[in-house]
């Protein structure tokens, strides 16, 4: 084999040994979407949605008063990406924080990598250093964690990175009562949570949620009964009430009229299906009207940084109407390549032009001695030239052509620039590494007003109830009246 083709080889068994450790970073770019709400992403499904709800609430109250922000990831596995290196990514794609202080956290728990890590940004290196975090991880995470407790451990977690920034995690609420249980199918454990969450959540999102029980509306149609309830409690127009038709077996929800192009009929009828018809067929009725509250709240406060800042006038008209969650955008944004991979491309493209280059010198040293590339002193070489070419002048000129075309080929390559760098401008600071994982004994490191509304509503529809007009199909929009009901 002769020095060509041997560099040749050798050229391509170091690329591919170079870029076989490659593989798990380019698999990262596959970053999911965010969820709705932004600050908690269960993807593996191990939250519950009172859980979420509360740690949304402050993950919301906390940036509008800081402007820093504490998200949560959970995912089944990072499918043999590192903790650190998966966390990052998200870090980075989703911009958590702000850009210009870099002030974001993020916490994932992978289940099934039964591992954990949390980034923050660079400008929390002194209020969140590897010592805090360690602290806040061991005291409020792992011990819930090893137990698969993760809802439990996310919860005290979550509280205690919100507080080292300077936000709340709990306070006094107010006492407005959010609850007539006319038909006395609630325990007091259920109306003490309705009320205290529609206290604490109106006052972040400024939707209240009722929830009204009756034995039977009497001689007015269920729709009926709901709008004169929502007068008669002084519901606000940003206000939800939900009136379950217990001696009925009906139920019928109401949204006030300043919320109606964004919570719509469509919706509503959407977690009536999913959410409370489930319950109420049961007879489970506290269950039920929890859900769906829980279902609204969590409707509410995925919203609530949006409609604040398109409140304050910081939001653009059009991104306002959309009614999207705070930092939707960023997955529009080319995501970042990491600094290591970025050093491993230009390790292997450097490693190639060195070989080029290293080429071109040993064909230029032969052809300063000898006037060929070629040592003619090599029997090898002696035999194939007198075979192929003849005379040796023949031979020497266009050996020479050809070896000045190939070292032209050879700068301009080396010439080209490529750029591997994106760029994470605009909706949150990027992360340049550090973190805290979860320590191992077999491992060294890891690291609002009240008022009436003539919006509409939606009840439970009937199949076989074509002449009920409480019952009364599809609808119209809530401001002019109608509903959605119950299939059934």
């Amino acid at each position: 084999m002769n020095r060509k083709s041997i560099l040749a080889a050798f050229t391509v068994i170091l690329m591919i040994l170079l870029l076989l450790p490659l593989a798990p970073s380019r698999m990262e770019a596959a970053v999911p979407a965010h969820s709705e709400s932004f600050y908690v992403n269960d993807f593996a499904g191990v939250i519950d949605q009172k859980t979420e709800n509360y740690m949304v609430n402050y993950g919301v109250k906390l940036h509008q008063q800081t402007g820093a922000q504490v998200v949560l990831v959970t995912v089944n596995t990072t499918n043999g990406t590192p903790m650190e290196e998966y966390a990052t990514s998200l870090f980075n794609a989703w911009g958590v924080g702000s850009a210009a202080k870099n002030n974001g956290v993020l916490l994932l728990l992978s289940t099934q990598d039964d591992d954990y890590w949390a980034v923050p940004g660079k400008g929390l290196e002194d209020t969140l250093n590897d010592n805090v975090l360690s602290r806040i991880i061991s005291e409020s995470l792992e011990p819930d964690f090893a137990k698969k407790d993760y809802s439990a451990g996310a919860r005290k977690t979550y509280g205690a990175l919100i507080q080292s920034l300077g936000g709340i995690y709990s306070e006094t609420v107010s006492t407005k009562n959010y609850v007539s249980d006319n038909a006395g199918v609630f325990k007091q454990v259920t109306k003490d949570y309705l009320n205290q969450s529609s206290n604490r959540y109106a006052a972040t999102t400024g939707s209240g949620i009722y929830v009204v029980t009756i034995k039977n509306s009497g001689d007015k149609s269920l729709q009926d009964y709901t709008y004169a309830k929502f007068a008669g409690v002084a519901a606000g127009p940003k206000d939800v009430m939900l009136v379950l038709d217990i001696g009925g077996d009906n139920y019928h929800v109401l949204q006030g009229k300043a919320i109606d192009g964004v919570l719509t009929n469509e919706r509503i009828g959407g977690i009536q299906d999913t959410v409370l018809e489930p319950e109420f067929a049961a007879k489970d009725y506290a269950g039920g009207a929890t859900a769906t509250a829980n279902a609204f709240y969590s409707f509410f406060l995925a919203r609530a940084d949006a409609s604040q800042e398109a409140a304050a006038g910081t939001k653009s008209t059009a991104a306002a109407a959309t009614q999207s969650p705070v930092k939707s955008h960023i997955n529009d944004k080319p995501k970042p390549v990491s600094a290591s991979t970025g050093l491993k491309i230009m390790g292997v493209y450097l490693i190639i032009i060195a070989l080029f280059s290293f080429a071109a010198s040993g064909r230029n040293r032969l052809i300063a001695r000898f006037g060929s590339q070629l040592n003619p002193f090599n029997q090898q070489n002696m035999n194939r030239l007198v075979t192929r070419f003849g005379s040796g002048s023949t031979m020497r000129q266009r050996r020479h052509r050809r070896h000045e075309r190939h070292r032209n080929e050879a700068l301009n390559h080396s010439s080209s620039q490529s750029s591997f760098w994106g760029s994470n401008e605009g909706g949150g600071g990027s992360s340049s590494g550090g973190g805290v994982g979860r320590y191992s004994s077999y491992e060294d490191e890891n690291e609002g007003d009240g008022g009436s509304t003539n919006g509409g509503g939606a009840g439970r529809y009937s199949s076989y109830d074509d002449d009920d007009d409480n019952n009364s199909g599809g609808g119209g929009s809530a401001s002019g009246g109608g509903g959605v009901g119950r299939h059934r």
